[in-house]
């Protein structure tokens, strides 16, 4: 049985050969062992789902209408940024690997695997849960993807783990938020 060769066994010219091949692949080269329309297709999930979290945490910042939530506020307009810059970094990814991303509004909701929801104004304990379980739901499918890819598209398990961090910051901020609107919530009397 022969071993694949080591990477300080391979010669200049094989390097040079492989990368010849199906030169019109762009990044995509033999050595990426990962099965590219199933990876798409689960890149095209977390680009909905870090679309809707976008549009979700944008709505809630705009609820938060009272002073003392000024910051919080703003940190879910950050939040809304971030996983548009990260949706972003998705489509990228898709196009380099040979195919286009679905961002089509009509189908964004039913592939993300975050359910929008809104709230009424200054319900803070709803939208601080929402947006953590938004994140946890994120964090466990970003968690499960990563493991998924493995060693078979190395470019994309970092992607994926790089948002990954992100939604686990996120998660962590929207806990320890969550813990203080449930200590600031009215209790009722009997």
């Amino acid at each position: 049985m022969t071993r694949p060769p080591r990477p300080e066994q391979l010669s200049r010219r094989e390097v040079r050969d492989r990368a010849l091949f199906d030169l019109e692949d762009g990044p995509v080269t033999p050595s990426n062992r990962a099965e590219l329309t199933a990876v798409v297709r689960l890149l095209n999930v977390l680009l909905a789902s870090l679309v809707v979290s976008s549009l979700q945490e944008e709505q809630h910042a705009l609820l938060l209408r009272a002073p003392s939530l000024r910051e919080l506020s703003t940190y879910l307009y950050g939040c809304a940024d971030r996983d548009r810059d990260g949706a972003r970094l998705l489509a990228a990814r898709i196009r380099q690997l040979g195919f286009a991303a679905d961002h089509d509004p009509q189908h964004l909701a039913a592939r993300s695997c975050v359910t929008f929801q809104s709230f009424p104004d200054g319900d803070l304990a709803g939208i601080v849960t929402q947006d953590l379980l938004s994140a946890r739901v994120l964090v466990q499918t970003l968690q499960e993807a990563v493991r998924w890819i493995g060693d078979g598209d190395p470019t994309t398990r970092r992607l994926l783990e790089r948002l990954l961090e992100e939604k686990e910051r996120q998660a962590d901020a929207f806990s320890a938020e969550a813990g203080a609107a449930r200590q600031a919530a009215p209790t009722a009397h009997p």
